[in-house]
């Protein structure tokens, strides 16, 4: 079939649940996919998930290679009721890419569209028999029977490298350490202030240290205006941060006078010596640019951190339910081992993970040792570790390939 259809009448649709998928996976999909497909019509359908931050719609919007999206409702009434979102084709041909969330939904929605069903994963989806073919990161192995799974590389290294092209952090004088709280509110008005309480226990040693936030595209510069107070119960410590701008630039500042430059993360990592981190994507683009960082699991009050599936229903039972989830938290952590990216995918310690009723002293600690360290031995492994750039090319390659098969129908496949 693609052998007769113009670029101008294919659509792709693809599914994205959260801020790492948008951010890591989508961002350099949608740039590879342009250059080789430049009049193909990419649309993108934000799917349900516990793990978004409720921003993804908005950021997407903004990203210059995408044609059309749709929220969550949208793509819902797309599933159920047959109505199409606005900018999207009706009986176009093309395929619909899985990118994250769960698989039911691009499932549904592939059935839908009577489209081709493919997929870009870390590891074997759920429902995979109703997948014409699945392309994977290489994160763990493809199962050696299935003939419809090719290896193409993690793109999350590719987003790295986009953002943050030239990492030239300081050797000596003025060193700098980056600050990454995470992509969403509930969580990042907690960690900022802990951070901000970090700084001010290196600034005590190391007052010559400039600091600097990689705030995620889903932190709003709003929300970072009117961070809540830190007096409010919370039994993980911090200071207030208070919002300056200077010179063109926006900083938040600590009670004792700790300026923290407000950047994106991709200039935080092009200066950083090390990054003090919560878990999440985010790890493997530090990784991918050989970023030391120390990764922050604090562990109280677990329960306001979005669980899948039955663990998340459990935490809206009224009284008994967040203490349950609190429990199911901390046993999941000690069955997962390894949190962060270059751990999990070494099974060993590569970077620090400090898990538990964590505080401004351990983290600041290790923020000073591994500023005082030879850090060149771990940025070279680091970067090892997560591989070579150019999954986006290959995996937009395998989707023309896949585009060009003989055999390929407008009509999905049927389930195997």
């Amino acid at each position: 079939m693609a052998s007769t259809i113009a670029d101008n009448e294919l659509q792709i649709i693809v599914t994205v649940n959260g801020p790492g998928e948008v951010s890591s996976w989508l961002h350099p999909l949608a740039t590879a996919l342009k250059q080789r497909l430049p009049s193909a019509r990419l649309c993108v359908a934000v799917v349900p998930c516990v793990f978004s931050a409720g921003s993804e719609l908005a950021v997407v919007k903004k990203l210059p290679y995408v044609d059309a999206s749709c929220s969550v409702s949208e793509t819902m009434d797309l599933i159920w009721h047959n109505r199409l979102p606005q900018g999207f084709r009706r009986d176009a041909p093309g395929f619909v890419l899985h990118l994250g969330g769960d698989t039911i939904f691009t499932v549904l929605l592939s059935k839908r569209l009577r489209l081709p069903l493919l997929g870009y994963a870390e590891r074997p989806l759920a429902l995979g028999w109703f997948f014409d073919k699945v392309f994977y990161s290489g994160f763990e192995k493809v199962p050696p029977r299935d003939k419809l799974a090719e290896v193409v590389g993690e793109m999350m290294v590719d987003a790295a490298r986009m953002r943050c092209p030239d990492r030239r952090p300081a050797r000596a004088g003025r060193l700098a350490v980056g600050l990454y709280p995470g992509s969403r509110d509930y969580l990042a008005k907690y960690m900022l202030p802990f951070y901000g309480a970090v700084a001010e226990r290196v600034a005590e040693v190391r007052p010559e240290i400039d600091w600097m936030l990689g705030k995620s595209d889903f932190l709003s510069a709003e929300f970072l205006r009117s961070i809540p107070d830190v007096k409010d119960g919370r039994p993980i410590e911090g200071v207030n941060l208070r919002w300056e701008e200077a010179d063109g630039r926006a900083f938040l500042v600590t009670p004792r006078g700790i300026r923290i430059e407000v950047a994106n993360a991709g200039r935080t990592a092009a200066r950083a010596n090390v990054a003090v981190t919560l878990p999440g994507t985010n790890t493997a683009e530090l990784s991918a640019l050989g970023v030391p960082m120390i990764v922050t699991v604090p562990t109280w009050q677990s329960e306001i951190v979005p669980m899948p599936g039955l663990a998340g229903h459990i935490g809206r039972l009224p009284v008994v339910g967040k203490y349950i989830k609190r429990g199911l938290g901390r046993l999941i952590l000690r069955r997962i081992g390894f949190i962060s990216h270059p751990n999990r995918r070494t099974n060993r310690m590569v970077v620090p993970e400090i898990v538990g009723h964590i505080t401004a002293a351990q983290i600041a600690d290790a923020v000073l040792g591994s500023l005082d360290a030879d850090t060149q031995r771990l940025e070279d492994e680091l970067r090892a570790i997560m591989g070579p750039a150019g999954a986006s090319q290959r995996l937009v390659a395998g989707l023309v390939e896949f585009l060009q098969a003989p055999d390929l129908t407008h009509d999905a496949a049927p389930a195997r």
